[in-house]
């Protein structure tokens, strides 16, 4: 799992927004129902509320497993533990993909009636489950989530503005945030699944990034109907230009983030001919502009999606102007293991610290062997010796990793034309060898300088690289060449090679 860092030193926070405020953040849940098929009819034909119950009539109730989406039982040791972490955290982000990869195919497999109608109301009732249960677990929380690209009845990537899924859950939703919700968001919720909201003096803007992919399709809706994503920027550019206006501090909370697309672009283990974006540039550039115009209102912007802990730069010709934070998974099916963090910022919105967490022996948990062990996995502020998670440490931070230790996977893209590098990530290795190629990407892409957080190696070291150069350019407008070294492996390191998480600031 590559892990990033940002921990919560104080607790509580003042109502009024002065002083620090202590939050939750849990991405990617792909939460899996179906684990066990032979529950769906009995799952179908009772209300959220039972279902508990339900799962606990399984005769097979371990852990999810690497390669596996989360179930109820690492779903349940999740939320508990994140309880004992942070009892009462100021609220809770989601960065969206609440639904299980091939929801509807596994639905099929358990359920008597494949009809459209009765799917529609399982994955409504999954929808208000999770919800439930982060309720349960956090009363009197406002829980603010975002959609993924999972997070939809008509399939993957394919969510229908104005449609089912959005109709759905709108109560839902409008439940979980509770107070910060504005009758306004209603209409924008149903509409494309936008929301923002006021918490403790800070605007929270949620745009729904899945319709900026490469990979969406408006299958299930009307071919008249208008572009979701050029919607979402225009909608986009309204709340920051009344954020701007009111001299508010605003975050932003979205699934998938801009930049290179790493899972396409490394699918074949070994440096492409091109680099993938994972936004369409009809959506990215305009999103850039937007970024760089109000980089002064937007404080900081937060994802998921990658299945890694991460952080993104964004830079033009003059220079750095934002980042993006990526929140590690729950799911383990890239073989990750489950993950949440904590963050602590002050009361302007700046990020002080943040902490990850990690279930550090999920196959052992998962064979029985072992209780599930949770454990503080790092903390930003002490492991990189930086003062906060702002634009000026991550650039420093970016500039420590540019020379890693021997022993250290990674993958490094420089520019030939200008030979600045513009890539990097250090790449953590566990118990699953699929994942090397999906988890390393770090290249120019859209004109975004993305850059990978450092993290422990633990076992993992290279023993081969694979060099490719003068990459195809990325687009019509990018003319500069591309290096880029790939090295993975899952060998096991040998004796006198340091882990990198020892190598501190320099």
């Amino acid at each position: 799992m590559l892990s990033l860092v940002l921990s919560a030193p104080g607790q509580g926070a003042d109502p009024q927004g002065v002083g620090p405020v202590q939050f939750l953040m849990m991405s990617d849940l792909h939460f899996d129902p179906m684990a066990d098929p032979k529950l769906v009819d009995q799952l179908s034909s009772a209300e959220p509320w039972g279902w508990p119950a339900i799962f606990d009539t399984s005769g097979d109730r371990p852990l999810a497993r690497y390669g596996a989406d989360s179930n109820w039982s690492l779903l349940h040791s999740a939320l508990e533990h994140a309880k004992q972490v942070l009892p009462k955290p100021a609220f809770i982000v989601v960065p969206g993909d609440f639904l299980a990869h091939n929801f509807r195919q596994r639905f099929d497999v358990g359920a008597a009636d494949h009809s459209s109608a009765a799917y529609r109301e399982f994955v409504r009732k999954m929808m208000q489950f999770v919800a439930l249960q982060f309720e349960q677990t956090f009363p009197d929380t406002p829980i603010l989530p975002a959609l993924g690209n999972d997070d939809a009845v008509c399939g993957n990537y394919q969510l229908q503005p104005g449609g089912p899924f959005l109709i759905d859950t709108l109560p839902i939703v409008r439940t979980l945030v509770g107070s910060p919700w504005s009758p306004g968001s209603d209409r924008n919720w149903t509409n494309y699944g936008n929301y923002s909201v006021m918490v403790r003096g800070l605007r929270i803007i949620f745009p729904n990034s899945v319709f900026f992919s490469a990979r969406y399709r408006n299958t299930c809706g009307s071919p008249d109907a208008a572009d979701p994503g050029t919607a979402t920027l225009a909608w986009l550019e309204t709340e920051l230009v009344a954020a701007s206006q009111a001299h508010e501090g605003v975050w932003l909370v979205y699934h998938i983030p801009p930049g290179i697309d790493g899972f396409t672009t490394l699918r074949t283990g070994s440096c492409p001919d091109a680099i993938v974006p994972i936004w369409r540039q009809t959506y990215a550039a305009p999103f850039a502009a937007l970024m760089r115009r109000y980089s002064d209102t937007i404080v900081a912007s937060f994802a998921g999606h990658t299945h890694v802990d991460d952080f993104r730069l964004l830079d033009d010709d003059s220079g750095y102007y934002g980042f993006v934070l990526i929140t590690p998974p729950l799911s383990p099916i890239y073989g990750q293991n489950p993950a949440f963090r904590t963050v602590v910022s002050d009361g302007a919105g700046g990020l002080l610290d943040q902490t990850t967490y990690e279930l550090a022996n999920l196959q052992e948990a998962e064979d029985g062997r072992a209780a599930p062990a949770w454990r503080a996995e790092y903390t930003f502020t002490q492991e990189w010796q930086l003062p906060r998670i702002d634009l000026a440490s991550l650039t420093h931070l970016y500039a420590m990793v540019a020379d890693v230790p021997e022993g250290t996977c990674f993958i490094r893209c420089r520019a030939q034309s200008t030979g600045r590098r513009v890539g990097e990530r250090p790449v953590r290795r566990r118990s699953a060898p699929s994942i090397a190629p999906q988890v390393m990407s770090s290249c120019r892409a859209s004109g975004n300088a993305i850059a990978g957080t450092p993290n422990r190696v633990s076992d993992a070291i290279l023993t081969r690289t694979e060099e490719v150069s003068d990459l195809r350019p990325i687009s019509a407008g990018d003319r500069s060449g591309v290096h880029c070294r790939n090295h993975f492996s899952h060998s096991r390191k040998p004796a006198g090679h340091r882990r990198f998480s020892d190598r501190r600031s320099r």
